[in-house]
Formats: structure tokens, C-alpha cells, sequence
């Protein structure tokens, strides 16, 4: 019997980013006869934390923060001993670089890149310290995945990383989920009204204030149009939101749904899927609404949207914080026709990529 790859996934927190999403999705995807896979959290609290694929071994290190796990990191690493240790989040890149400074026997570092380094860079969301950091770790890893073409040159480029050290692996996504979730749903929406759906965590990078001032001359038009925003919410950027739709009035067109563990029956049962994103990696909800053939409207927050979405036919493309545009696109969203069938090929993808690592 081969003896199966320990593998460490590093997932701080359990909440329903991305980066997270994308980990989960490994995880579940990952071939069980060759890995032997494990979960190590800074604190077991989270959205997600009832999602986690079954057969995993989860470490619960029991600490607020990324940056103060750091010696319980290198400890448990040492007592593990994995193979292979993932990262997808930037703190998350840096603690396991600092735990693993000192030691001499390291396992094999597979570091992803959550987001357009350039995007972070020119938005301010990353500072020179954190930014001196995530390059060293870089440098100790022996891998970094970037989620396109575009952001594989922009890791070379702006944290000086040799290009063969960069793997371009789009994320994945868990169809066999996707289709579990979606037996025996009933549909959440009202069937007399346009139901329109966006997702994501309410960030400023999501550009939802964008989407809500975009719908107002939405429903000036057409007031049969309905938007239900999926997503993690608060604080002052979700107090802001909300106030944004009470000033517009909105408050009948707009339903904030907070967190759920099932936004495919909204994303299946909608009309149109929207993402009015300022920046992103490669976003997750862009992928499964592709899956699950959905006309899609979509800011040029990436260039690989191009790739994605073929105008008229997936979706319709518009430039990041256009409001007219995006309005316009969205009053116009029956002119997708969603002629195109995407085959997902995320489980032989996954599982070639780390059983091709030279560990």
C-alpha cells in the first residue's frame, strides 16, 4: 500500500472569504487515498466551520490572532511533520514563514496568492512591512499558485519572484456539492419580481455601494427588479450599506441575507447574477455561476474576466465603479443568451497539481 502525502492546510479563521472557500474546496477534492489531510485554525469560530469535508484531522491552536499562533504553528508542525503545508491568506503566508524561520528541516510550502498584487498594492491594502514580509515568505516557499496568467506575472513583478517558481492553477470548485445542495430546494424569491443576486463579504472591495446606486436607477426604470446581497455583514462598511438603501429609498428592492451555507438555490433559482467587484483574485461565485449557467453582469475587475465571459453569451462585461454602465447592463440582462456549457474539470486539476510536487 503507498504511503499517503500529509498535507497542513493553514486556514486562520474559518469565515466565508474566498481564499477560504477555495481551501475547503481543496480539501474536499483532494484524492484521500494519497493525502492524508489536515486543518490547523487559529480558532474553531466561523460561518463556515459546519462545511468542513469529512475525513480531515482539524487543530485547534486557540488564539485570536494570525500573528500570535506563531510558536503553536511551529510546534505543531514539528510534531506533524506534513509533507506539504498550504497558505492562501497573506498573515497566514507570513506566520507560517516566521514559524518555519529557525528550522531546519522544512516541509514543502505551497503558498496562493489571494488577490491581484497589484490591485492590493495600488488600493493601499497592504503596507511596506506586511508587504517586506509576504515577499520573504515567498522566497522560503517552494511554490506560490497564482489564480491567472495576469496575476502570476504581477507576483514576479511587484514581490521580485522568479517566474518558475509561480504556478497558475484557477480555483476550483466542488460540483458534487454544488449539486447536493441544490435536491429538493424551494425557491427563495418572489416570482413575480426580477431577482437579481450578488455575493461576497461586504468590503469596500466588493464595490457593492457601486451596486446599490447602480439598482436605484434600476427600479427608477423597472420596479419589478428585486437584489439580494449574500454575505458576511458588519460593522461601519455594512452600517454604511444599509443606510445607502434607506436614503434611496430601496429599502423594498434591496434584501441584505447575511451569511447562508447554501447561495445556490439563490444563485439558481435568480435572473441575472451580478459582481460589482473594485479587484479581486479570481472570484469563486463568478465559476459557480458559470457551472451552473446563469446570465452573469461583471466589472473588468480582472483581466482573465475576458477569458471567463464571452460578452452577449455568458454575460455582460463593464468597467469597475461605472455606475450608468452597470445599470444599464443589468435593465439589459436578457440579452445574454447563455449559448456556452462549461465542463469542470476542478477534481483532476487539483489532485494533478500536488501529486505532481516534487516532495
Amino acid at each position: 500500500m503507498i504511503k499517503r502525502k500529509k498535507i497542513l492546510f493553514f486556514i486562520p479563521q474559518l469565515v466565508g472569504g474566498g481564499a477560504e472557500r477555495v481551501a475547503i474546496n481543496i480539501m474536499q477534492l483532494l484524492d484521500k487515498d494519497s493525502f492524508e489531510v489536515h486543518l490547523v485554525v487559529t480558532t474553531l469560530n466561523g460561518s463556515v466551520y459546519k462545511k468542513l469535508p469529512e475525513g480531515i484531522f482539524v487543530h485547534n491552536l486557540k488564539v485570536k490572532k494570525t500573528l500570535l499562533s506563531i510558536s503553536k504553528l511551529k510546534k505543531l508542525i514539528t510534531t506533524l511533520d506534513p509533507n506539504i503545508v498550504y497558505s492562501s491568506l497573506i498573515r497566514g503566508n507570513i506566520a507560517i514563514y516566521l514559524a518555519l524561520l529557525t528550522k531546519l528541516k522544512k516541509p514543502y510550502l505551497v503558498f496562493r496568492s489571494p488577490n491581484s498584487p497589484k490591485l492590493l498594492i495600488e488600493n493601499n491594502q497592504i503596507g511596506i512591512i506586511e508587504k517586506y514580509l509576504l515577499e520573504k515568505s515567498y522566497n522560503m516557499a517552494d511554490i506560490i499558485i497564482a489564480q491567472t496568467p495576469e496575476m502570476k506575472d504581477e507576483i514576479s513583478y511587484y514581490h521580485n519572484i522568479n517566474l518558475n517558481k509561480i504556478e497558475t492553477l484557477l480555483n476550483p470548485i466542488d460540483t458534487d456539492s454544488i449539486n447536493k445542495k441544490l435536491i429538493n430546494i424551494s425557491n427563495p424569491f418572489d416570482m413575480m419580481k426580477i431577482n437579481v443576486v450578488a455575493a461576497g463579504r461586504i468590503t469596500y472591495q466588493k464595490g457593492f455601494d457601486i451596486l446599490i446606486k447602480s439598482f436605484k436607477k434600476v427600479v427608477d426604470k423597472n420596479s419589478l427588479f428585486k437584489l439580494y446581497i449574500i454575505g458576511e455583514g458588519q460593522g461601519e462598511e455594512f452600517l454604511e450599506l444599509q443606510n445607502l438603501v434607506k436614503e434611496l429609498n430601496l429599502e423594498n428592492n434591496i434584501i441584505f441575507v447575511g451569511y447562508t451555507d447554501n447561495p445556490y438555490k439563490y444563485f439558481y433559482f435568480s435572473d441575472l447574477y451580478v459582481l460589482s467587484s473594485r479587484w479581486e483574485g479570481l472570484p469563486n461565485t463568478i465559476l459557480e455561476n458559470l457551472y451552473l449557467r446563469k446570465p452573469i453582469i461583471a466589472t473588468k475587475c480582472i483581466p482573465f474576466m475576458n477569458d471567463l465571459i464571452k460578452d452577449k453569451v455568458d454575460g455582460i462585461l463593464v468597467d469597475v465603479e461605472n455606475i450608468d454602465e452597470l445599470s444599464e447592463s443589468i435593465l439589459n440582462y436578457k440579452s445574454i443568451s447563455i449559448k456556452s456549457i462549461k465542463k469542470d474539470s476542478s477534481k483532476d486539476n487539483i489532485n494533478n497539481f500536488f501529486k505532481n510536487l516534487k516532495v
